[in-house]
């Protein structure tokens, strides 16, 4: 095989800067954002119609900088943050080393500034900062965000500590843990209940770090290290559960090179490596991008390489037409899923702006244009940026006694799914009042300030959790009075019935027959935007007020499929049909309720088949969108969206009348799709609160809503 090269300067360009760093720093005028149309607007990025670059900037010139693209205009729109947020003193910061889209908000990882900056990405408004010494890289996980930092000063050591990974709430933006790892830790990328984090010991050159750290998340502790390659940079997880790993060897005489991890043995899969040398790549489906260049002599030749990453061979060395001999220096690669277009970054000379160039999925070139200086990460967004900076923000105190949020949780009983068991996490031993304890633990919440946010799933369909407030929900006339949290963006809907009682005796509980249905859109499926598109698919769009299922506990729990999924947990159904909950290899655990008995039924209402798979010649592997319904469910829309209010007068009781309620005091929320979604795994309704909108001061007409 074709040794493929890669080069990286990373001690002679350091030196340099510490020296810039030592320098007196200057301050920067924040320049205005400039937009230049760079392409004709298109329709093809329905999914994705924009992506943010995060362009480095030079170390000590605090020149980071965030720019975006819109599909649908075709306009490049340089400088934003600093345009937007003219009050955060330094703008976006001093080298921003990553940035990664979590729910609605954008995470910049800052690294000379020791900071996380958090925006929203409708309009990369400012939220908030952490502050993490020498952080790197970023990921996530139920709710937490993961940072690799090198924990010590900015400099060349041989004797440079350990470094951590920093666990982080994503709702309070607070510091929850941390762990040691290896040397100078680099990206990280969560499998299951693991975190793999690749340790490079790039300030101890020579005696560069060559192992894996894994932190087991349950206890947020290193558990083990894994011997791969010296000075490791990137980690990739593909569908097969393998883990791809790039080295950057030690720009002396060993070359960069390339492994694979098989994520369930914690064995390499290339021992000696695949020979190639590894910048940067991107992984969509089963292909792998990669581009790669080398600092031993007779290899500074750029490279190009797509890879099929179940076979591990090289597809195409030519991926890209003659324009790449235009790229000076490649310092990034990203593929839109949706549309396979191909982005290569140039950092030209490192101190001029660089560019960014767009090639089509065979590798036509299409567009360029001036980016900042060192552009790097490109992330591709379900949101466009919106020229409203506006954000409201929720009052810091309420009346006395009244708590806007969930105050306690009466069931919690999930049907079989991918996420049972692990959010939250159940234990030996654990019954269902410390499940429900676990829950509130999770989605309640008695101020702004407190931790909250923590996902809970509520599995397949039927599987529900009942909520419950300290004071009385009103229903103003006119206004949503409420809104369920989930993790919903767009045509990403896993979208959960409603249901909502009063408290008419007193017991503080919900009596049976005091349960009405939020009456959502659904109910009338010929007006969804998706129902052409469904019908065509050939969905079921009809809506199904009695449905009634049950699933059987498996007698055996079953090894996880090394490729696909298998028929798991059995169900049946009251139109006489039975089926499988499937497992998957990206989730080992038991999907079966621990703490429940060998059976468990559901009856409620089924709603219309939203989810349709935009490549249907892939059953398993392709594009399977869940479109979201225009309103009235949870898991629905994103949290800030108007579309996740609900009105209490869209209640109706069980013949499908409108009710008159003055308010309610429980809510009852249970996944209403039934859909298994190939490699993504079933829709499942996930929840992380509930939210009084009269008490936060949020004031949505649902009239707009059920236009």
């Amino acid at each position: 095989m074709q040794s493929f090269s890669f080069r990286l300067f990373i001690t002679s360009a350091l030196l340099m800067m510490l020296g810039l760093l030592a320098s007196c720093r200057k301050e920067e005028v924040v320049v205005p954002s400039v937009s230049n149309r760079v392409t004709e607007p298109s329709s093809m990025a329905r999914h994705y119609p924009g992506l943010y670059l995060l362009n480095e900037g030079t170390m000590g010139r605090n020149t980071a900088s965030l720019d975006y693209f819109d599909y649908t205009t075709g306009i490049y729109r340089h400088n934003i943050f600093a345009e937007r947020n003219p009050t955060v003193v330094k703008e976006l910061g001093d080298v921003a080393n990553d940035l990664k889209l979590y729910g609605d908000r954008l995470w910049a990882v800052v690294n000379v500034s020791n900071l996380v900056e958090v925006m929203y990405a409708k309009n990369a408004r400012h939220i908030g900062q952490i502050s993490i010494p020498n952080c790197r890289h970023i990921t996530f996980d139920g709710g937490f965000a993961y940072i690799s930092s090198y924990a010590g000063p900015i400099q060349i050591d041989p004797n440079a500590r350990l470094g951590k990974v920093i666990k982080v709430d994503t709702a309070t933006l607070q510091i929850v843990g941390e762990c040691t790892v290896g040397y100078q830790p680099e990206e990280l990328v969560v499998v299951g209940d693991r975190l793999y984090v690749a340790n490079s010991g790039g300030y101890r050159a020579p005696n560069y770090d060559t192992r894996l750290s894994v932190i087991d998340l349950k206890t947020f502790s290193e558990v083990k290290h894994i011997e791969v390659g010296i000075n490791l940079h990137r980690l990739r997880l593909d569908e097969q559960g393998q883990l791809w790993i790039s080295s950057r060897g030690d720009y002396k005489t060993i070359a960069p090179n390339l492994y694979v991890l098989n994520t369930k043995t914690d064995q390499l899969l290339t021992p000696e490596g695949l020979g190639i040398a590894c910048s940067d790549l991107a992984i969509v489906g089963h292909d792998l991008y990669l581009y790669g260049y080398s600092h031993l002599p007779n290899s500074q030749k750029t490279n190009y390489a797509l890879l099929d990453t179940r076979t591990r061979a090289i597809k195409s060395e030519r991926i890209l037409d003659g324009t790449a001999a235009r790229i000076r220096t490649p310092y990034g690669i990203a593929v839109n899923p949706e549309t396979r277009e191909i982005f290569v970054t140039d950092a030209g000379d490192y101190v001029a702006p660089g560019k960014i160039y767009c090639f089509s999925a065979s590798g036509q070139y299409q567009w360029s244009t001036e980016a900042g200086v060192l552009p790097s990460k490109i992330v591709f967004t379900p949101f466009r940026l919106s020229d409203s900076t506006d954000i409201p923000s929720p009052p810091n105190t309420y009346p006395k006694g009244r708590n806007p949020y969930v105050s306690k949780v009466l069931a919690y009983v999930p049907a079989p799914g991918q996420f049972v068991n692990k959010m939250p996490r159940s234990e030996a031993g654990d019954t269902q009042q410390t499940m429900n304890d676990k829950v509130l633990a999770a989605i309640g919440r008695q101020s702004p300030k407190q931790k909250r946010n923590e996902l809970i799933t509520l599995g397949g369909w039927g599987g529900y959790v009942v909520v419950g407030f300290d004071h009385h929900i009103e229903n103003r006339e006119g206004l949503c009075d409420f809104r369920v949290l989930g993790n919903a963006f767009e045509r990403a809907s896993e979208a959960g019935v409603i249901m909502v009682a009063k408290d008419e005796n007193g017991n503080g509980r919900p009596d049976e027959n005091e349960w009405y249905e939020i009456a959502g859109s659904g109910e009338q499926p010929e007006r969804e935007a998706f129902y052409d598109q469904a019908r065509k698919a050939g969905n079921d769009l009809g809506i199904y007020h009695d449905y009634r299922l049950t699933y059987y506990r498996p007698t055996h729990e079953p090894e996880a499929p090394s490729d696909r999924t298998i028929d798991y947990i059995r169900w049946t159904d009251s139109f006489g049909k039975s089926g499988y909950v499937q497992k998957n290899s990206y989730h080992t655990q038991s999907y079966y309720p621990t703490w429940l008995g060998r059976e468990i039924s559901f009856e409620g209402t089924k709603l219309p088949h939203n989810v349709i798979n935009e490549k249907p010649e892939n059953p398993y592997d392709g594009l399977f969108v869940r479109h979201s319904f225009r309103y009235g469910y949870a898991d629905n829309h994103p949290n800030t969206a108007d579309g996740s209010a609900i009105d209490i007068a869209w209640a109706v009781d069980r013949n499908r009348k409108p009710v008159q309620l003055s308010g309610i005091d429980f809510i009852k929320i249970y996944t209403g799709v039934m859909s298994d979604n190939g490699w993504i795994g079933e829709s499942s309704t996930e929840i992380e609160g509930v939210e009084d909108l009269h008490l936060l001061g949020v004031s949505i007409s649902s009239a707009k809503l059920v236009k």
